[in-house]
Formats: C-alpha cells, sequence, structure tokens
C-alpha cells in the first residue's frame, strides 16, 4: 500500500469519525432533560409566575419537545433569556433549543449556523395607535413619531417602508419592549410598531385596551420559529416533524382529549400510523413510536396549542389569520405521514 493509500484512509477515518460524532438527540436523551431558553415575562409567550410555573405559546413548545425527544414534558430545564443573551446561549450549548419569538431569517439561517424549525408562527410588522388620533391605516402616518425597537430588523424595514412610500416619521428607538411601550403608552410616539400578537399582549397589559387599536396593515413578513445550532439533522427532523405533526392532528381531528382513545381504538390506518400504532415512523427517527401521543397529551393539536396562548381561548384573543389550516383560509399544511 502506497503512502498515499494510507495518508488517504487516515483522513478517511478521521471524517468518517466526525461524521459519525453523535447528534444532539443522543446527547438530549443520555442527559435525561431538554434545555430550552424562553421568556419569563410575557403572558401569553413566555411566562414564569410567582407560584414558579411557566405558560405560553414559546414555553409550551419546549414542552412538546421535551415529550416528543423523552416522553416527558416535565424533562425540561427553562432558561429565562433576554435578548442580548438568546443567541450566545444558543452558540454555547448552554442551550439545545431557542424557542423565544426569534425572526427567521435568510441571513441567520445561510450565515449565523442555525437551523429554524417551523416556522410556527407567522405574523409580520404592524402598528398599534390610539383610537382617538384618527389613524386607520399606515398611510396616515406621514410625519408620525414611531416608537420602534432600536437595531432590529423592525427599524431598517420601518425606514425602508417609509422612503419607498415617499413618507417621513420621526423614529423613537427603545433597548427593549419594556423601554419602547410605556414610552408610547405615555404619549412620547404617535405609534408603536411590532408583530400584532405581541402588541395585542402589551394593549391587554397596559389597562388602557379599549384606548388603542391594531391596524390591519402589515408592512413585512414575520415568522417566528424556534432554533437549533446547525449539525444536528435527526434533532432537526425531531422538531421539524413535531411542528407538522401537531397541524396534521389538527387535520385529523386529533385532540389532547382523545388522543389515547384514538391510539388505542382508531381502525384509520393513517391515523394508527401517525400515532403509532402501527409502524416504526418514531422508531426509525430515535423517539418512541408513540411521540406524536406523547406531544399531543402535553400540548394538544395545533390549534389547541394556538388558542389556548394566543387565540380564542386566551385573554389576547389573537385571530389565527395566516396561523390557520390552509383548509381554513391559512397558510398551515403539513407534509403526508408515511
Amino acid at each position: 500500500m502506497s503512502l498515499r493509500t494510507i495518508a488517504a484512509a487516515a483522513i478517511l477515518a478521521v471524517t468518517g469519525a466526525t461524521a459519525a460524532h453523535a447528534d444532539l438527540l443522543d446527547d438530549i436523551k443520555a442527559r435525561g432533560e431538554l434545555s430550552c431558553g424562553t421568556l419569563n415575562y410575557l403572558p401569553g409567550v413566555g411566562f414564569l409566575d410567582d407560584k414558579g410555573e411557566w405558560s405560553g405559546y414559546d414555553v409550551d413548545f419546549c414542552k412538546a419537545a421535551a415529550a416528543a425527544i423523552l416522553g416527558d414534558p416535565s424533562k425540561l430545564k427553562l432558561v429565562a433569556l433576554t435578548g442580548p443573551q438568546k443567541f450566545p446561549a444558543l452558540d454555547s450549548g448552554e442551550i439545545d433549543i431557542l424557542s423565544r419569538s426569534v425572526t427567521q431569517t435568510i441571513s441567520r439561517e445561510t450565515t449565523l449556523g442555525y437551523d429554524f424549525i417551523g416556522p410556527n408562527l407567522m405574523t409580520g410588522q404592524g402598528f398599534m395607535v390610539r383610537k382617538d388620533s384618527g389613524v386607520t391605516s399606515v398611510d396616515d402616518l406621514d410625519g408620525a413619531t414611531i416608537c420602534v425597537l432600536g437595531g432590529s430588523a423592525q427599524e431598517r424595514y420601518l425606514a425602508e417602508y417609509f422612503a419607498y412610500k415617499g413618507m417621513t416619521f420621526t423614529p423613537v428607538a427603545a433597548e427593549g419592549g419594556d423601554q419602547m411601550y410605556p414610552m408610547y403608552f405615555d404619549g412620547r410616539c404617535d405609534a408603536v410598531t411590532q408583530e400584532p400578537p405581541y402588541m395585542a399582549i402589551r394593549r391587554l397589559r397596559s389597562g388602557q385596551a379599549d384606548e388603542h387599536v391594531i391596524l390591519s396593515d402589515i408592512i413585512s413578513k414575520s415568522y417566528e420559529a424556534p432554533v437549533i445550532r446547525e449539525g444536528s439533522p435527526r434533532l432537526r427532523e425531531v422538531l421539524q416533524w413535531m411542528h407538522w405533526g401537531m397541524i396534521t392532528a389538527e387535520e385529523m381531528g386529533i385532540t389532547q382529549a382523545n388522543v389515547e382513545e384514538m391510539a388505542a381504538t382508531s381502525q384509520d390506518p393513517n391515523v394508527r400510523n401517525f400515532l403509532g400504532t402501527d409502524g416504526n415512523v418514531g422508531q426509525d427517527m430515535g423517539v418512541s413510536n408513540d411521540w406524536m401521543v406523547n406531544v399531543i397529551k402535553a400540548v394538544g393539536n395545533f390549534g389547541e396549542f394556538f388558542d389556548r396562548n394566543l387565540g380564542k381561548n386566551s385573554a389576547l384573543g389573537v385571530e389565527r389569520g395566516m396561523n390557520a389550516l390552509h383548509r381554513d383560509g391559512g397558510v398551515l399544511f403539513a407534509p403526508g405521514w408515511q
């Protein structure tokens, strides 16, 4: 064997070993706990109450992930993160998943080394104004003072949109929502701009909900998604198909209340395959065959997940809009479960 052949074999052995390195999915299973970064101060999204109980849309995604991977939503370590902390915590490995209202963008996915899941909340950049201002559309905000999160994509989109429309505005930049919304409610700006669900949360918490209106105009898309580091394709597959599974469950009429009965009694081959009664879909992915039963028991189907935290069964009452199933006028659909 030539030296060149020996060297090539050595390189192949090293790269093969690297390729075979345990996926983060295996690390989580071995550890027996999932670490998930989220918010702890925003009811409906991520909130930790004075009893030590977590709730919210982003928190429920973490619970669903723990149920999918470990079979138990309580095998979960939730880590409260500020905006500046979120990506460093993910990069360092302090957390396995970042579920903290992160907007999916091409630059974040293609240049920063992240994989996005979902997206699990489809919204956009809108505006809230005082009801007595007479403003009914974004076109009425020419010359307005607008509160915006400084350094955010929203600040850039706002400037680009107004320049394109030939309109002017005065930005009032804030470091975070806890600074921005008091400025708006105190009258330091004519409007505030963010995604409608978050404006609805702040409006409700202000005690002045009837005095403010969220305009229907959306000036940019904002698709929000949980995030993991690149390099764990099996974990990404489990989380992505978990998201699609919650949508599929709603399509099939499988709910938190009936999932165990459906798994035990349904004769529909599609339902039996989906819930792991037949086949080895879960096992082939590295989780239990009844993994979607565990997910739905933990957080429900997608409709239940949305409505409990943000929608009609919450204090916020956010319309599903784009987040409805495709058959109901939204954009949600899932690939086949075969």
